[in-house]
């Protein structure tokens, strides 16, 4: 890890700093520099390496997250999130993924086994939310969920409720709070453009892209994976989130962290 991560940063970014507010939290420099280490020794791997790269950066993130939950700092000092099976509000709203994840889920979701219906659901998908993966409730690819679902920790499930799945608010109660854990956020977030930037860097197109439609676009298509790598556009333009994930340049690698 290239830039340092304990519990006493930890403790330091709870906080706020002890200065002035750092640009980038450590913890989202620390996901962000892992990742990106990892998926560029992959890079010369050619498609393998990509896919697996962002299976590293899966590891990476979660790694980082366990270990910045088990903290004093974070035990003691967070307060706790509202999320839990069940809950399922945030499974209501647009997913950004990047372009690499999305083709590395479509090739890891085929090859299970227990696909076919999830399948099934996918084809049957021509717009809308939720999420078609979101059932019984519970999120149905969990393990290969994108990192930008991975980061999302609120501390008021009724604030999800509404504010995703446009329902009333409650009637009574405390005010519905739009709080929410900050060092989720930062990890995975960190991750998301530590996986992009390499592949720009090297001469890769790897946008942020509305999950569902593209996954879609793909899960049928093993050859994507190969034609993507080439430089041919294997997704639809309108799945492109150009106000979710800045563009970079191409080949230049100079693209800040986010």
């Amino acid at each position: 890890m290239s830039t340092e991560f304990n519990a006493t940063s930890a403790f330091r970014a709870l906080q706020g700093g002890v200065s002035a507010a750092p640009k980038v939290s450590p913890i989202r420099a620390a996901a962000f520099d892992d990742v990106r280490e990892a998926v560029g020794k992959r890079l010369s791997q050619g498609t393998p390496g990509a896919m697996a790269a962002v299976a590293d950066a899966f590891a990476i993130a979660e790694r980082l997250w366990g270990e910045i939950r088990t903290t004093p700092a974070f035990v003691l000092g967070a307060k706790p999130a509202g999320c839990k099976k069940g809950c399922g509000w945030c499974c209501h709203q647009r997913v950004g993924a990047t372009a690499v994840e999305v083709l590395y889920i479509a090739g890891q979701l085929r090859a299970r086994p227990e696909a076919a219906p999830l399948l099934a659901r996918l084809d049957a998908w021509d717009s809308g939310r939720p999420c078609v993966f979101l059932v019984d409730d519970a999120c149905a690819i969990y393990d290969l969920r994108p990192l930008k679902c991975r980061g999302l920790y609120q501390m008021d499930a009724r604030w999800c409720m509404t504010t995703y799945a446009k329902l009333d608010p409650p009637l009574f109660g405390p005010p519905l709070s739009h709080d929410y854990q900050t060092q989720p956020k930062d990890v995975f977030d960190g991750a998301v453009f530590g996986l992009a930037q390499p592949f720009y860097a090297a001469g890769h197109d790897c946008p942020g892209v509305d999950f569902i439609p593209a996954l879609k676009a793909v899960i049928h298509r093993p050859e994507a994976v190969e034609e993507w790598w080439r430089g041919k556009e294997v997704f639809p333009a309108a799945t492109r989130l150009h106000d979710w994930f800045p563009p970079m340049e191409k080949g230049k690698g100079k693209k800040k962290r986010g």
